[in-house]
């Protein structure tokens, strides 16, 4: 089963079972995106720990986030939490920090594009220290995630199936299924103290993905670097650690 329930996170789900170009699938049980993960509760950090054995969080989040969130149950444990708070823009401003500032509630792919190929290009040193992190050894089971866990972990999610291979489709398939969990996320962003209008102005279903935006990254990853894979050697990670990742992920 892709998605896990829990009480606290809505978004959160295996990345096992997408087909790589060769034949071969991404292992089940092993890597998980999600949204805000500090949000979840005694008993969900228990289960997830117990059932799916996480060892290892990526947090997505902007330094003011993670100051003001926090990390929730997950600080009272041991466990291996890797900061990359990734900006579409230079300066820091994470991206729904961007939207925020901006009172723009503008989610097109046009815009969206930009912001994600601003990730890609602005943070392209903590996109590489978060692969880093997951290819580690025995840092998996792993989750990343941001607050919505479709932007931010969106794009890092897209970084990485294609980096081990996954066939363009799965990947836009896998970006596309964040929208079956918009509602409550949504939802809860709007009723948050100090939320911008625009989550209360437009319906859950205004913030959905869209299959077109990822489908402009990868053709802009493509006719830039050649493949996701090409992007991360060419901003330093080192081919091993991309072979680790690969064996560590695909069977």
């Amino acid at each position: 089963m892709r998605r896990i329930d829990f009480e606290g996170s809505f978004n959160f789900r295996d990345l096992g079972g997408w087909e790589t170009t060769d034949g071969r699938t991404v292992r089940w049980n092993a890597l998980y995106r999600a949204d805000s993960v500090h949000r979840m509760t005694d008993a969900d950090v228990e289960r997830a720990r117990a059932d799916l054995g996480i060892r290892t969080l990526i947090d997505l989040r902007g330094d003011m986030e993670l100051q003001f969130g926090g990390l929730g149950p997950w600080a009272e444990l041991q466990i291996t939490h890797h900061h990359a708070p990734v900006s579409s823009r230079p300066g820091g401003q994470a991206i729904d920090a961007n939207v925020a500032a901006a009172q723009s509630a503008d989610r097109s792919p046009d815009a969206m594009v930009e912001q994600y190929l601003g990730i890609l290009e602005h943070s392209s040193d903590l996109v590489v220290e978060a692969v880093k992190a997951l290819a580690a050894p025995d840092q998996l089971p792993g989750v990343f995630f941001c607050a919505a866990g479709k932007d931010r972990t969106g794009v890092l999610a897209a970084v990485v199936l294609g980096a081990i291979g996954v066939r363009d489709e799965d990947i836009v398939t896998d970006y596309v299924l964040t929208e079956e969990s918009i509602d409550p996320i949504i939802t809860r962003f709007a009723t948050s103290e100090g939320a911008p209008a625009m989550y209360r102005d437009n319906p859950p279903s205004y913030f959905a993905p869209y299959a077109e935006t990822m489908e402009r990254v990868i053709a802009a990853v493509k006719e830039r670097y050649g493949s996701f894979a090409n992007y991360l050697t060419s901003h330093g990670l080192p081919d091993d650690v991309l072979r680790s990742l690969q064996t560590l992920l695909v069977e």
